[in-house]
């Protein structure tokens, strides 16, 4: 789909070229304006860090190609592991309705939900945990950005959101990228019994295993690869170039 062309508010086009700093580098809000004569148009409003934390329908939020591919890549290993349960779900960037006055209602690069009782449910545009009666077991950002403000969305706003909403757990990725050293970085956190946070494992070069789904999140020997095992079966997650690959390979030894 096409980006629509950004028009901002005169005053802020004004501002924003004195700066020099992107307005629109999170993205933005279609705002419409009805002219003197009459015509209704379009602008687009910035959104700010802060807005990202609690998305409104029909916000235009601009993510990189590294974010995008990463981000995706897992959700559909973790779509195929779970497939066959009907009570898990797997969402990829969709919002939380926490139900709790004054709590922002992010929505989670991918979150791991035990429990639904409808999986599949054409009318879910977000997913209300109060309705819904469960709240996901895990949730993951992926990080992909060197911008302070984004960066501190998930490394910390969204860790004081995710223990207040009680998410049991909350893990951070981020991939591999020129300002972090070409290696990936995990980051996790488990509610602990005084309802706080707290950090999995000290080294972030180290595993991390989740007790809501029972897969470890690890890194390759390369330090750039993300390996993900469930604990259970002792079997890695395949991504979709790997099953087809594998699914190549059993069509040829048959």
């Amino acid at each position: 789909m096409a980006v629509p062309f950004r028009k901002p508010p005169a005053d802020l086009e004004m501002e924003s070229s004195s700066s020099g700093a992107d307005p629109f580098r999170y993205g933005w809000r279609p705002q419409y304006v009805r002219l003197p004569s009459g015509e209704v148009t379009e602008q687009q409003i910035p959104l700010t860090a802060e807005d990202l934390l609690d998305p409104q329908p029909g916000d235009v939020v601009v993510q990189s190609w590294l974010h995008g591919d990463f981000a995706s890549t897992i959700y559909e290993m973790l779509k195929e592991h779970f497939e066959d349960q009907d009570d898990v779900l797997v969402t990829f960037d969709v919002k939380m309705l926490w139900g709790i006055p004054g709590l922002p209602n992010p929505a989670p690069d991918l979150s791991i939900i035990r429990g639904v009782r409808r999986k599949i449910d054409p009318a879910r545009t977000a997913f209300d945990v109060l309705r819904e009666g469960v709240r996901p077991g895990l949730i993951l950002e992926v990080v992909s950005t060197s911008d302070p403000e984004a960066r501190a969305n998930d490394y910390e706003t969204k860790v004081e959101i995710y223990q207040r909403a009680g998410i049991p757990e909350y893990f951070i990725l981020e991939p591999p990228q020129p300002f972090n050293g070409e290696r990936l970085l995990l980051t996790g956190y488990r509610l602990g019994s005084d309802g706080r946070y707290h950090r999995i494992v000290p080294d972030t070069d180290g595993p991390l295993l989740s007790d809501t789904t029972r897969l470890l999140f690890g890194i390759d020997e390369d330090g750039r690869t993300l390996r993900i095992v469930d604990v259970v079966k002792g079997e890695r997650l395949l991504t979709r170039k790997e099953l087809r690959a594998e699914l190549n390979r059993l069509k040829r030894t048959k």
